[in-house]
């Protein structure tokens, strides 16, 4: 794995992400983009599995989520690299590319290693995702554009409207954000969640500051 993080930082720390030991970050006024590899060992099947991940936090997400905190008694949460554990999650799930996850397979006469071959291969198909999925981290934290990727989902579970109402409310108020908010109090009956009435009060505060 420390070969394929050499050279999965090489590549993301030219688009702007530094890092380290598996963990590379750009922060910046829009946000916070993350690029992440991980690996799990599965040795019934003989296999490393190596993968890689991105996460994005637009600035209107991480202030939402430290108003949150401040309710809940909670410390702020700084505006740092750490910040990308309270990513949003919808999009950067959707839009991984072919290569970010590969299985490595144990050869016959070894025990968790692998063939160089494979690495290379390995380091390959991972490099080339890392740099698609950083490119589409950077931009995800723009302005409106976590919000139109939502917005392009089908699937509305439940957990799709909090963050979709509340970077909605970055444009001010509007009949989009007045229908969003029915649909989500709909969606948390129907789930049997409580009232989202938090979610809909900080939105229509935050709505009328824009």
């Amino acid at each position: 794995m420390n070969q394929i993080n050499r050279a999965v930082g090489a590549i993301v720390r030219l688009l702007g992400f530094p890092g380290s030991r598996g963990v590379w970050s750009r922060i910046t006024d829009d946000g916070i983009a993350a690029i992440g590899t991980t690996r799990s060992v599965r040795s019934s099947q003989r296999t490393i599995y190596a993968q890689v991940a991105m996460g994005a936090v637009p600035r209107a997400w991480w202030e939402y989520r430290n108003h949150r905190f401040a309710q809940w008694g909670e410390p702020p949460i700084p505006y740092d690299a750490d910040a990308v554990t309270y990513d949003i999650g919808f999009v950067e799930s959707r839009r991984r590319p072919e290569g970010a996850f590969y299985h490595m397979k144990f050869p016959p006469n070894g025990f968790r290693c692998t063939t160089q071959d494979e690495v290379d291969h390995a380091i390959e198909l991972l490099t080339g995702a890392a740099a698609v999925l950083a490119e589409t981290a950077i931009d995800l934290v723009r302005p409106g554009r976590y919000l139109e990727e939502l917005s392009a989902i089908p699937d509305r579970e439940v957990g799709f409207w909090e963050p979709f109402v509340v970077l909605l409310a970055e444009r001010g108020p509007s009949a989009d954000l007045d229908d969003a908010i029915e649909e989500m109090r709909g969606a948390y009956d129907a789930h049997g969640s409580a009232r989202p009435d938090d979610i809909v009060a900080y939105a229509r505060t935050r709505a009328a500051s824009r």
